[in-house]
């Protein structure tokens, strides 16, 4: 059982830093959604920030149906 819930809470605690690290990299190119749209580029950070803890929550959720 705290295997389990670590796994969870460490998924979890991987996709709040994805975004947080996303926004800080927003903050720090200095883009102003109210003058334009994400470009390419951002999404393809995003995913690269974000992407990791959805993998770790399938292999969590993968591991727990076992």
């Amino acid at each position: 059982m705290q295997r389990t819930r670590s796994g969870l809470l460490i998924a979890l605690a991987s996709i709040l830093l994805g975004v947080l690290a996303f926004f800080l990299f927003l903050y720090v190119i200095g883009h102003d959604p109210d003058e334009s749209p994400l470009t390419l580029m951002e999404w393809v950070v995003a995913g690269m920030l974000i992407g990791p803890g959805f993998g770790l929550l399938l292999r969590w959720r993968r591991a727990n149906k076992r």
